[in-house]
């Protein structure tokens, strides 16, 4: 399970090398997701149907850049990846540990931990969020802000250094609390499915010599992981939505770079407060969940190989570790 386990025989190094094979991972079959995802949250509405409008940027995509625009950014994406998961699944262990040395009341506890998770998000938020700016803009425009130094420097000529943290306040706001909902959610459901495949009364344990195999692990984080990720991500759209709008803000179009169609006519925003009330006169509720149905595709198979690939290192590493106890 995620989270602090009394008696693992996995150390936080170990921790932290399964959370970065996990975003590495997570990262390359997600990644087509994304940049569909930000170029419908960007972009003025296309169609007044919601799924025609996510086809019609696919297509667009498709016809205008190639199959390879489809992993735009993806060279920094993975450095964010391995930042935002790493960092996340780390802080939250560590975290985690701390709260069961403070109390032994499991209701109190269980707040904590949730707050636990929130914490691990919002320092993946600040850590991560200038690399967010520059990886957004290159799915826009991608020779404009091509590699990781001359994107970095276009970011810095359009705003100076607090450019590169716009949208820090809604990554905060966002992020945070869909960490903790959706690790919360996973903690809940995965003992579950587990205790139901697999009948111990309660008692498994996973650092407790992996007392389940990994197969049940497998399916059990699958079905958890996917619905942590539904939950977490339905919650807090609407600041993921206001937070790429941020992040475009000080972005000026250089008619030295051709930008395809659906990086035209974007939708920015420089205040978070404005940008929502903006987004709810213009368009209504439905505005503030524009782009969700391709974002919840992306959400759940994120989450889905997130855990998985997490858990199953963990089991492996932990087996490992038994192996070479037992030498």
């Amino acid at each position: 399970m995620v989270g602090y386990k009394k008696d693992d025989t996995m150390t936080p190094n170990q921790k932290l090398i399964a959370g970065c094979v996990s975003a590495v991972t997570t990262r390359f079959i997600t990644q087509p997701f994304d940049v569909i995802k930000i170029r419908t949250q960007l972009s003025r509405q296309l169609s007044a149907n919601r799924h025609k409008s996510v086809f019609e940027t696919t297509k667009k995509i498709w016809m205008e850049e190639g199959i390879t625009a489809f992993w735009q950014g993806h060279n920094l994406g993975q450095i964010h990846s391995i930042a935002s998961i790493s960092s996340q699944f780390y802080v939250y262990e560590l975290s985690t540990k701390y709260v069961y040395t403070l109390t032994n009341d499991n209701g109190y506890k269980a707040f904590l931990i949730f707050l636990c998770g929130i914490f691990a998000g919002c320092c993946s938020a600040t850590l991560t969020v200038p690399l967010e700016v520059i990886r957004t803009r290159q799915m826009l425009v991608k020779d404009q802000y091509k590699g990781l130094y001359n994107g970095a420097k276009a970011v810095y000529q359009s705003g100076g250094i607090l450019a590169f943290y716009e949208g820090w306040s809604a990554s905060m706001l966002q992020l945070g609390p869909a960490i903790g909902i959706s690790f919360s959610v996973f903690r809940c459901f995965q003992p579950l499915i587990l205790n139901q495949l697999h009948h111990c009364n309660g008692e498994c344990e996973h650092p407790m010599a992996n007392a389940h195999k990994p197969e049940h692990l497998l399916l059990a984080s699958s079905i958890a992981g996917s619905i942590a990720g539904f939950v977490s991500k339905t919650a807090t759209y609407p600041l993921e939505l206001a937070k790429r709008r941020l992040q475009i803000g000080s972005h000026k179009a250089d008619d030295k770079y051709q930008a395809p169609s659906t990086s035209k006519n974007l939708v920015r925003c420089t205040k978070l407060v404005d940008c929502i009330t903006t987004t709810l006169r213009a368009e209504g509720i439905s505005g503030l969940y524009r782009g969700w149905e391709v974002t919840i595709y992306k959400t759940q198979v994120h989450s889905v190989i997130a855990f998985t690939t997490y858990e199953l290192l963990c089991y492996f590493i932990r087996e490992v570790n038994r192996g070479t106890k037992n030498l």
